[in-house]
């Protein structure tokens, strides 16, 4: 009989708000945006929400990659 309790996978490493956002970034960079004020300025552009942030400026994006990675 298989033990179902240890199938189960583990939870993911960021909230779904947060993993949107990542996959905005993702896209913003893949259309070859790399400076850090164009990034903000296509994200106020596509308005994603992460962890109730939502205008975007070098330094909160500057901030909040930081946050990020530190978590």
């Amino acid at each position: 009989m298989p033990d179902s309790a240890h199938q189960t996978g583990p939870e993911p490493p960021y909230p779904p708000d947060v993993t949107a956002f990542a996959d905005e970034l993702e896209a913003i960079m893949a259309d070859g945006t790399h400076d850090l004020a164009a990034i903000a300025a296509a994200l106020n552009d596509r308005r994603p929400s992460a962890r109730g942030r939502r205008d975007w400026t070098p330094e909160s994006l500057s901030a909040y990659l930081a946050e990020l990675a530190n978590a």
